[in-house]
């Protein structure tokens, strides 16, 4: 099964954020929309950084409570791994388990397009 699959099944929304907004405001919209990350993107929808509640955690064991006013770009986290529409989802199953990764966006063409969680995967197997 492919990337673009999964994608028909759950839908093909995406939330992302700006990386000048503040940590307050992501944790709003990751509180609101009831997810685990939000894509961070350029204005032109090129992908520059996923930001997640880890980066939260993280952000505020090492700067405290203060870090609520940092910014989304000191916090995200840099190195995204991405996938295609046409990735098989057993070899981003594996990528996403070695390396500890629960979200990962869709890309094509260098825009987002959508984005899939260890879950959403999970689920589709399951089926």
């Amino acid at each position: 099964m492919r990337v673009e699959e999964v994608l028909a099944k759950k839908g093909d929304l995406v939330h992302t954020i700006s990386p000048g907004s503040s940590l307050h405001e992501a944790a709003v919209q990751l509180q609101d929309r009831g997810i685990g990350a939000l894509v961070c993107t350029d204005p032109t929808g090129g992908v520059v950084g996923i930001f997640s509640e880890r980066d939260i955690a993280r952000c505020v064991a090492r700067s405290g409570w203060d870090a609520i006013d940092m910014s989304v770009a000191e916090t995200m986290t840099r190195d995204v791994i991405t996938c295609r529409l046409d990735d098989d989802i057993d070899y981003l199953l594996t990528v996403m388990t070695e390396t500890r990764c629960r979200h990962v966006p869709v890309v094509r063409e260098g825009k987002v397009v959508g984005m899939v969680s260890i879950g959403d995967l999970v689920k589709i197997k399951q089926e």
